[in-house]
């Protein structure tokens, strides 16, 4: 059975406890991965993010499920652009055949997030998309209408409010990411960020 993102932090705990028990807590640190440090120190804020998201957001409850593997979905690992990154790319299929697209870029050695990325193309209606970057630590959200020619060049923009669930919300997605199992890189000339194509 597929663990989620809550249940799989819970066993990192768990184990991490279990080795400050035997070895005192500078060998349960190191008995950690630096993605699992970081979920497990951000379990509780990324839960609360994701629980008050608005009714109109409850998409990402559902990719935040399929994380750990659906059938209508595919995770692959992206060829790394530099030394320490690791790049993963999450693509699902809704019911309503819409198609979303998760990608996100952390650094290996801390494992702290660099950007993660959210498409979701709507048939006949156009195309969302959803960007936090690290860098500058914002959170803009992009919307591309859908014309008789296919999604409009015209893309529009806004900034979405540090201080509200969203940003944290998408990085809770970006660290689950990094966790998920994924396939290797089919195409190794495969080095873009997905920003139009779920």
């Amino acid at each position: 059975m597929a663990m989620g993102a809550g249940a799989r932090a819970a066993v990192v705990i768990v184990a991490a406890f279990a080795v400050v028990a035997c070895d005192g807590p500078p060998a349960a640190e190191a008995a950690l991965t630096p993605f699992e440090r970081v979920l497990a120190d951000s379990l509780a804020g990324d839960s609360a993010a994701l629980a008050t998201l608005p009714p109109a957001l409850h998409e990402l409850l559902v990719v935040r499920a399929a994380l750990d593997g659906a059938s209508n979905s595919r995770c692959d690992l992206m060829p790394s652009r530099q030394r320490h990154e690791l790049r993963r790319r999450f693509r699902l299929t809704f019911e309503d055949s819409s198609r979303v697209l998760l990608y996100a870029v952390a650094d290996d050695s801390t494992g702290r997030l660099d950007r993660v990325e959210y498409i979701r193309r709507i048939p006949t209606r156009g195309q969302r998309g959803l960007i936090w970057d690290g860098e500058r630590d914002r959170t803009t959200s992009t919307w591309w209408s859908e014309t008789r020619w296919g999604l409009s060049r015209r893309v529009e923009r806004g900034d979405i409010p540090r201080g509200g669930p969203l940003p944290r919300a998408l990085r809770a997605l970006g660290r689950q990411l990094m966790m998920s199992p994924c396939a290797e890189p089919a195409d190794s000339a495969e080095t873009g960020s997905p920003t139009t194509a779920p």
